[in-house]
């Protein structure tokens, strides 16, 4: 600390009588954190309809994130425009998961799932096949078990293939999900569900069997 202030007596010391640049300009440069609040001022006006008031906010968000350098300001106009119910909100979302920052496309794979739209299925599954981030790929692997579509089961297969175990199970938690039924913990048993060869029911266990289950020991 005393470095630090022996630093800026240093600095005024040398600083010159005229000083070009007046404090005052100082006010109009806006920080990632002035701008993140405006941003989020923006998500609260949304009325979750589509409107042409609520369309040209969503369009004034979807021009600045194509030119906002922040990656945290970024992923506030993403928590923000997930908030509209307009087709430019869910396009900005869609083409947010191939944002160069992974914090963003995790944020905008959970917004999809939020929204669970049939529509979103596709982008989702791709980030699945090929993110390079595993933790970006369970986030769209989570998001897809929120959406009840036929095509979700298919879309969930590559994460049921992956050799992560942390992907394999999340892949199985979401596919109990849409399928709504539990075939167990067994992950081949569940790829076959992916490839739409559901296993039979199990039989009924006879009286014999039920009480050897129960029985605490073994001869």
């Amino acid at each position: 600390m005393l470095t630090a202030l022996g630093g800026c007596r240093m600095y005024d010391r040398y600083r010159p009588t005229f000083w070009p640049f007046p404090e005052r300009k100082l006010t109009t440069y806006h920080t990632p954190s002035m701008r993140v609040d405006a941003v989020r001022e923006f998500g609260l006006k949304s009325t979750h309809v589509d409107s042409p008031e609520q369309r040209q906010i969503t369009d004034q968000l979807a021009r600045q994130i194509q030119v906002e350098p922040d990656p945290l300001v970024r992923q506030a106009v993403v928590q923000a425009i997930a908030e509209y119910r307009t087709p430019m909100a869910q396009q900005v979302l869609e083409a947010g998961l191939g944002d160069d920052d992974s914090a963003v496309r995790i944020t905008c794979c959970r917004a999809l799932g939020k929204r669970a739209e049939a529509a979103s299925v596709n982008s989702l599954a791709n980030v699945v096949r090929s993110d390079k981030e595993i933790d970006v790929r369970l986030a769209a692997t989570e998001a897809l078990g929120k959406i009840r579509s036929p095509e979700t089961v298919k879309a969930l297969a590559p994460a049921l293939e992956d050799r992560d175990p942390a992907l394999q199970y999340v892949g199985v938690q979401s596919m109990k999900a849409v399928v709504g039924k539990d075939y167990g913990p067994d992950v081949q048993v569940w790829r076959q569900v992916a490839a739409g060869n559901p296993p039979p029911a199990a039989a009924p266990a006879s009286m014999a069997e039920r009480i050897k289950q129960l029985a605490p020991f073994k001869r």
